[in-house]
Formats: C-alpha cells, sequence, structure tokens
C-alpha cells in the first residue's frame, strides 16, 4: 500500500538546508574564512532572514546556494541541500538550470544590475526565455493545506484555458467591442485600469467584467482572452510588481527609473519563472520608506500566492523582525542566534544580538515613541542630549527664502520643452547648532533644494542665505571659502569617490587644496578623521573598489568633517550603513555639533534616524514643504495625510516593543 504525502509533510520537509558551511577567499595575505560552519533551514512558503553587519557573511552564505561567490570564493566544507539535491559538488549545469528557474535572486544595488543600453521589457524577456517559461498562461502551484494528488484532481477537472493570460493586442479588442456595444464610458475606463496585459487570467477577466455589469463577460473573456506573447507576459510582470502603465514602461530603459521603480523591474525578473526560493539581498535598503513599505507588501503578496519562500539578507533588524518568521543572525561568519524572530527581538541572547537590536534606527524610533507616551526621556534621543537652549536659540546658519527651482524639459519634438517645478516656493531656517531634516520621498525636491543650499544648483527663484550673505552673490575667494565652511555627504556612495584615488588622497584632498597644514599635519588628520569614523589607518593605502558599501559611505563622512565646515548637508548620508555603523555615524554627528556647534541639513527618506537626531522636520512633497514643525510635534501630531503615510511605513512600525534598550 502506497501513501500519499500529505501537505504536513511537505511542510516539514525543508527546502533548503544548510549544515556546517565554510566559504573561504584567497587573497594576497592568505586564505580568509569568511563564513565558518554555518547552518540554516528554510521551509516551502517561509520567510527567513539573515541580520548582521557588513563582512558578517550574510551575503556569501545566500550567495553559496547559487555559487554566485565573487572572485576567488569558494566553499571550502559542510552541506548544501536544495530541495532534497546536495549542491555542494553539483555541476555547473546543474546549478545553471536552478538559477532563475528554482532559485530567484533580487540583487542589492538595481543601477549596477540593469544593463544601461538595454530596455527593461527586453532584460526581463531575457529570463523568460533562458528559464523557458510558459509565458501565454498561469503555472499553476500548489495551495496551501492540499496534497500533491488533490492538486493534481482540481487541475483535471479546471479548464486549463481559464490559466490563459490576456494579450495586448486582445485587450484592445475587447475595450473596442465593449465601446461599440454601447458600455458606458466609466465602465470602459475601469476596465481598462483593471484589465492588466500579461497578467490578468481569462478566468479573471471574466469577473472584473462580470463585476463592472457586463452580461456576457464569460463569452467575451472566452473570445478575446487567448494567451500573452513574451512581451505582453514582461509587462504583466511590472504590473505584478507594481508598476504603473506598465507596457510603456517595459521600453524605457534603466536610467529613465526611479530606484524604486529599478527595484521593482528587479522583483520581476526575480520572480519571472515563479522559483521555489527568492533571495532577496538588500532588496530594499536604500528606497524610501513608503516605497520600501509598498514592495515589500507587494513582495509579501506575490511570495505568498506563489508559495515561494524568501530568503532575506538585511541588515535592518527591525525590518526583518517584521517581514520575516525566522531570524539567523549572523557575525564575523558564524550563526551567532537564530529563532523566530519576534522572539529574538524580545529577549536578544547573544552580545551581537543585543547590540543590534540596541542599534537599529527602526526600532529605536519604537522605543523613543514608546517612552515619549509614557512620559520618560528616551536616552537614544540624541536631538535633545543638550539643552533646549543650547539646540534650538541663536543665530541663523542658513535662511532659505521662497525658493524655486524650475527644469526644462525636452520634448517630443526637437527644440519642445516643458518646465517641470522640482522645488516650489520653499522656506526654512536652519538655526545655528541644530539639525533641521528635508523629509519625503524620491522626487518631493528635498535633494534639489540642498543642491541649491549647496550652491551647486543655481535658483529659478527665490534666495539662500548663509551667515545672512546670499550665496548666488558670492565670487572668488568668498565663493572659496563658503566651499570650506559647507560640505556635502552624498547619497550613492559608488560615485561620491574618485576610484583612482586612495582613502588617503580622498580625505586628504581638501585639505590640500584649502592649503591647511603641511603633508605631516594631513596625515595625523586623515588617521584622526578615519578614526573618528571607526575605520583603521591602515585603511588609507586601500581604494574605493576594495570597501564596502558602508565603508565607502563613512569615508564619504570623513572627507566631509576634515575642513570642520559650519553646516554639513548630508543626503542620505546613512542609508546604505548598517544598523551599528549607522548608530556610531549618528552618534559621533551629535557629538561633532555639540563640541563644535556644526548645524546638519539631513535628507532624508528614513524617519527613524530623524526621529533620533533632527530637532526639526519640514516634509516635502511634490516640491513643496506642507508640514513643517519640532520632531515631537510631527511624530506626536501629524496634521498631513502624507507625513502620517510616511510615519506609518518606519520599518517595525507595527512592533510592540518597550522604551527599555537592550543591555549589551
Amino acid at each position: 500500500m502506497t501513501t500519499t504525502p500529505t501537505s504536513a509533510d511537505a511542510a516539514t520537509t525543508p527546502l533548503v538546508e544548510i549544515r556546517d558551511l565554510s566559504v573561504t577567499f584567497t587573497t594576497a595575505a592568505g586564505v580568509v574564512e569568511a563564513v565558518k560552519n554555518a547552518s540554516l533551514t528554510i521551509y516551502p512558503g517561509q520567510s527567513v532572514a539573515i541580520v548582521g553587519e557588513s563582512g558578517s557573511g550574510k551575503s556569501t552564505t545566500a550567495h553559496a546556494i547559487i555559487n554566485l561567490l565573487p572572485g576567488t570564493g569558494k566553499i571550502s566544507g559542510g552541506s548544501i541541500r536544495f530541495d532534497g539535491r546536495e549542491l555542494v559538488g553539483a555541476s555547473k549545469k546543474d546549478i545553471v538550470n536552478l538559477r532563475g528557474k528554482e532559485i530567484g535572486l533580487v540583487p542589492q544595488d538595481p543601477m549596477s544590475n540593469l544593463n544601461p543600453v538595454w530596455r527593461i521589457g527586453f532584460q526581463i524577456k531575457e529570463a523568460l526565455t533562458a528559464n523557458g517559461v510558459d509565458s501565454k498562461r498561469r503555472r499553476r502551484q500548489l495551495a496551501d493545506g492540499i496534497t500533491a494528488a488533490e492538486a493534481a484532481e482540481a487541475a483535471e477537472r479546471a479548464n486549463p484555458d481559464d490559466d490563459l493570460y490576456l494579450g495586448l493586442a486582445a485587450k484592445t479588442a475587447l475595450l473596442d467591442k465593449l465601446r461599440a456595444s454601447g458600455v458606458a464610458a466609466d465602465v470602459v475606463t475601469r476596465a481598462d485600469t483593471d484589465l492588466r496585459v500579461g497578467s490578468t487570467t481569462r478566468r479573471e477577466t471574466a469577473a472584473i467584467l462580470k463585476g463592472l455589469g457586463v452580461a456576457d463577460g464569460d463569452a467575451l473573456a472566452a473570445e478575446h482572452v487567448v494567451g500573452a506573447s513574451t512581451t505582453d507576459r514582461v509587462a504583466g510582470l511590472l504590473a505584478e510588481a507594481g508598476l504603473a502603465d506598465a507596457v510603456r514602461r517595459a521600453r524605457q530603459y534603466p536610467h529613465e527609473f526611479s530606484g524604486g521603480m529599478r527595484q521593482r523591474a528587479l522583483i520581476a525578473m526575480g520572480l519571472a519563472a515563479t522559483p521555489k526560493l527568492l533571495i532577496a539581498d538588500e532588496p530594499t535598503s536604500a528606497l524610501d520608506v513608503t516605497v520600501q513599505k509598498k514592495i515589500l507588501d507587494h513582495l509579501e503578496t506575490l511570495t505568498s500566492e506563489l508559495g515561494t519562500a524568501v530568503l532575506f539578507i538585511t541588515h535592518d533588524l527591525g525590518l526583518a523582525a517584521e517581514r520575516a518568521e525566522h531570524l539567523v543572525v549572523m557575525y564575523k561568519g558564524e550563526v551567532v542566534e537564530s529563532g523566530p524572530s519576534r522572539q529574538i527581538l524580545k529577549d536578544p541572547q547573544h552580545p551581537y544580538t543585543r547590540r543590534l537590536v540596541a542599534a537599529a534606527p527602526s526600532l529605536a524610533s519604537r522605543r523613543i515613541q514608546s517612552a515619549h507616551a509614557a512620559g520618560v526621556e528616551s536616552e537614544e534621543l540624541l536631538a535633545h542630549a543638550a539643552s533646549g537652549d543650547e539646540r534650538t536659540g541663536g543665530d541663523i546658519a542658513v535662511e532659505v527664502k521662497d525658493l524655486t527651482k524650475v527644469f526644462k524639459i525636452r520634448g517630443s519634438r526637437p527644440g519642445a520643452s516643458t518646465d517641470f517645478t522640482a522645488v516650489d516656493n520653499i522656506s526654512f531656517q536652519l538655526p545655528k547648532g541644530t539639525t533641521l531634516a528635508l523629509v519625503g520621498e524620491s522626487g518631493s525636491g528635498k535633494s534639489t533644494a540642498a543642491n541649491m543650499v549647496l550652491g551647486l544648483l543655481e535658483p529659478t527663484r527665490g534666495t539662500v542665505e548663509f551667515d545672512g550673505v546670499d550665496i548666488t552673490t558670492l565670487k572668488g575667494k568668498d565663493a572659496f571659502e563658503f566651499r570650506r565652511r559647507i560640505q556635502p555627504v552624498f547619497q550613492n556612495p559608488y560615485g561620491s569617490l574618485d576610484p583612482m584615488f586612495s582613502i588617503y588622497r580622498s580625505i586628504e584632498e581638501p585639505l590640500r587644496l584649502h592649503k591647511v597644514g603641511d603633508a605631516k599635519s594631513r596625515e595625523t588628520r586623515v588617521r584622526e578623521l578615519l578614526d573618528m569614523v571607526a575605520l583603521p589607518a591602515s585603511m588609507m593605502r586601500r581604494f574605493p573598489n576594495e570597501l564596502s558599501g558602508g565603508q565607502r559611505q563613512r569615508i564619504a563622512v570623513a572627507r566631509a568633517l576634515a575642513l570642520k565646515p559650519d553646516v554639513l548637508v548630508l543626503d542620505e548620508a546613512v542609508s546604505a550603513l548598517d544598523v551599528l555603523v549607522q548608530a556610531q555615524v549618528l552618534t559621533l554627528l551629535n557629538d561633532l555639533q555639540a563640541q563644535l556647534g556644526v548645524s546638519y541639513l539631513f535628507i532624508t527618506h528614513d524617519l527613524a534616524v530623524v526621529r533620533q537626531i533632527a530637532d526639526e522636520v519640514a516634509v516635502m512633497q511634490s516640491g513643496k514643504i506642507v508640514e513643517k514643525g519640532p520632531t515631537d510635534t510631527i511624530f506626536d501630531s501629524p496634521t498631513q495625510d502624507y507625513t502620517k503615510e510616511l510615519l506609518a511605513a518606519i520599518p517595525g512600525a507595527s512592533l510592540e516593543i518597550g522604551y527599555s534598550v537592550p543591555s549589551a
């Protein structure tokens, strides 16, 4: 007698089983053990997060599963089993067959992982073609709670044509037929919105039409929905990843997408072949909190519908605890703690895990809010570490009055253009020794405003006054002195450092240009700055390509501090850093502000960081400041729906935690 495996059996059979994994890299200094005896298990449909700082081995562990180790990396020991198959020692052909088809990957940096000279649609089509995906119809999945035999029986009873996708030409013909048959214009418009090319099936099309009151919905769906082309399916994948107007977007190039849109394209690519496992390597680390929430919500929906297991790689413990069922904490190549996410969050056992819980801005923000609600002054509230009189009174460092920036956007015809108002009549003051945070989504105008404050963009209207002087009137030596007194830290650590300069030369350059000290004193200053940002002096001899993203950003911060400026403009300066390094840099910035009276214009999408460091907050939307006030007021009593949406999107906002900080 044979027994059919039940779903319970399937649920207790691991999809991924890693045991005692070791990975080494060969360097000029010898063999480096990047991962040491790591073990973890992922079950079908489960979400697991590996958390840890840069260099902890989390990405290396994930990439070892699909044998995508960079450079000299190799698996030196242990076992990796996927769906019952041993992958360590498997042939290259077998591993390549797994990639995309059974194991999808969403890499960290979307700009460097999309080919800039290929259209987005072509790159997704390549993923479909390479994995032999049938683009005509939806792939059937094993639903939760039923056996494989029950699923097969249900499939036999169902009409397979119900899973055919709607094509572009068919959608056009269907809408034309609705108009010709006298269907109301608003109904046709709703049908146009609800019917997604390459994503909506025949069954769904019939349901949508009947829901809109179209009597012969079944017949119309059967007549028009006959399967999608690969091009149609590309648009469907982009629509499923949350991109509006997907047919047009598929024809665009990566540079025409925002960071969030590029990340959605990579998610579409990773899920194109409906894999059993999706590896998401820092999938939203540099995105706005609202975009991050939408993408993660959508990713969660897609993976639950497809029954896909997800392995998150992240440094944000708040995000990991909110999104993953199980946490794996890695430190120096070893798994130091593993267990249910909420349990680890409430009762971390390992000292390193306790440090992570204490340092994560998203969790710190929740603790500050909990303390504020309880009438307790939180020790994590950096912005009020000094007295209110010291931090919020006194002279004005920067004053922005009625600032506007209009760009000319190229039109569809040669010589034609349209005006785009990126910054629309904004005003604010930055008192000396305080921090003002400009927050908002990508495209809200905050970085454009920062560039005008820095004198890198000329305003269309309005003024920027520094120490009471309009910066557009500064010339020659005065302009050069202004550059010394206001310094930027830009968002992209990959683009803000010259790849041909050593780290020493990158940090020393502003000192040399401004003729500060001699060679020996400049070297001493570089060593001090490296120590300030928690990097060893030996880093001076290295080049940017030898550093992680977090290390590069720390170098950018050190370079900005070299001239001891009066004002720092920090454009997403800590968004790419590990939570421990974020905590170090934020504490450093706070200490420097207390010691030197330096002022910060903090440009960010991360309101969790804002909660810790900012004295005042200005919320930007579509080029305008829609809300402005003290940080406590903005967080406790926001008046605008947009501000409420930003606050609700902070990772970990739904977590119920107290206000006490875990002791290390």
